[in-house]
């Protein structure tokens, strides 16, 4: 079966503006695109309606599908135990989901707030501090079509399948999914294919890089031991319709996305419009 493949820009975030790297990516070949919010590449601040409809236009252009906006969470954390940290946070996302319906992007992706390793507060805790940001943010995102898609990373508030799982499913609410990194999932002993079975009727976006399980990892695919036939046949057979991200960090994004693609062709990953 075959499935569209789409990129994250979090390779370019230091060299090339958003609007730029829609039409280089398009020039690519890629029409998928999911950005990572981070200044000088894309901003929320001094980023007026001109380029906003610039940044618009430039997605038309190139037949965008499927488009989302990754806020980074080195600068929010919506599970802090500060009160006024929280507060900061979801007023970031909602900046983030205007962004996104002004640009025609239809999922932001949500990092679910950061915890420190060495001593972690309750699941409790947790689930109450991120609960009520996102409950605060549905309503935003539901009247702006836009939809919120929860990601599992290691050092987050749900870093595992069950509990991002048993978050999610506390809204009833259309308009809140699952963003699932396979990478994420394999760098803690958690089995992707299985992840992805297990939340299937709740993924918007699944996210494709290599590591191995010692150091955390987002490289090019096949320099790692995450188990990519298995991804690809659990995806099958869920019949998986959203999103497929590659989400590559290193100096030189167009190679490391080039040669992840042909790695992944053989397992039905095509570009968008050229079979799927």
């Amino acid at each position: 079966m075959a499935r569209n493949i789409g990129i994250n820009t979090y390779g370019y975030i230091w060299s090339v503006p958003a609007a730029a790297c829609v039409r280089h990516l398009g020039k690519l070949g890629y029409r998928q695109i999911e950005f990572l919010l981070q200044p000088p590449h894309l901003s929320f601040d001094d980023f007026g309606p001109e380029l906003r409809r610039e940044l618009r236009e430039a997605l038309q252009d190139i037949g965008a599908v499927k488009t989302a906006i990754n806020l980074p969470s080195l600068d929010h954390n919506l599970a802090s135990p500060f009160g006024r940290a929280r507060d900061a946070a979801v007023k970031m996302f909602e900046d983030t989901i205007d962004l996104a319906a002004d640009i025609g992007a239809e999922t932001v992706v949500v990092v679910p707030g950061r915890m420190s390793p060495l001593f972690p507060p309750s699941i409790e805790n947790r689930v109450g501090w991120v609960g009520d940001g996102v409950a605060k943010l549905l309503p935003r995102a539901e009247d702006r079509g836009v939809a919120l898609a929860v990601e599992n990373v290691p050092f987050a508030a749900f870093p595992d399948k069950d509990a991002l799982e048993r978050f999610v499913r506390s809204f009833t609410s259309p308009a809140i999914g699952v963003c699932y990194d396979a990478a994420n999932a394999h760098f803690i002993k958690e089995d992707p294919a299985a992840g992805i079975r297990q939340l299937a009727d709740l993924l918007r976006v699944v996210h494709l890089s290599d590591t191995g399980q010692v150091h955390w990892r987002h490289d090019p695919i096949g320099t790692g031991t995450v188990p990519f036939a298995e991804v690809a046949r659990a995806m099958d057979a869920i019949d998986f319709k959203g999103a497929c991200t590659l989400e590559i960090i290193g100096p030189d994004p167009d190679a490391a996305i080039l040669s992840s693609h042909r790695a992944l062709e053989p397992l039905g990953f095509v570009k968008a419009g050229a079979g799927a």
